[in-house]
């Protein structure tokens, strides 16, 4: 006697390995991820509670200072302008004294000093310019790759 077909059963894969691996993975992410946001230097703010929807509060946009460094006598010294102040050449003295005096007439310490030097300034004079930025208090020092954009050059 000839039997008719049975259906095939429709397979259903156990998922329950693969649940368990995604937990495993996802405990393990969130174990290794720090959620101290404040220690990867990610600014902590507060709005103005009398900020929202039409509503605004006026901001002060403090400039960033700017110390350019031009080569002198092929590499023996350095000019020192500062905000298009040209202070002399190896005039670092003076630059921890103008940025002393732009710190004590109210300049933000953590606004950006953006050091900027030509191709042939030895990397003492920047070093130096560095220096000078950190004795007077100021703690966000950045280098530039090219000043050619700050003076039009």
């Amino acid at each position: 006697m000839i039997q008719p077909l049975k259906s095939p059963a429709t397979f259903v894969p156990n998922l329950a390995p693969m649940v368990d691996v995604i937990m495993v993975l996802l405990v393990f992410f969130l174990l290794g991820a720090s959620l101290s946001l404040s220690e990867q230097g990610v600014l902590q703010t507060e709005l103005d509670p009398r900020s929202g929807p039409g509503v605004g509060i006026a901001v002060q946009i403090n400039p960033r200072i700017t110390i350019a460094l031009e080569d002198r006598r092929g590499g023996a010294a350095a000019h020192v302008t500062v905000v298009d102040e040209a202070l002399g050449e190896n005039a670092f003295a003076e630059l921890r004294s103008y940025l002393s005096q732009r710190r004590d007439l109210g300049a933000d310490l953590e606004n950006p000093i953006v050091v900027g030097a030509d191709t042939g300034v030895r990397w003492k004079f920047v070093v130096r310019a560095m220096d000078a930025a950190v004795s007077a208090g100021f703690h966000n020092i950045q280098f530039a790759v090219s000043m050619a954009g700050e003076d039009g050059r």
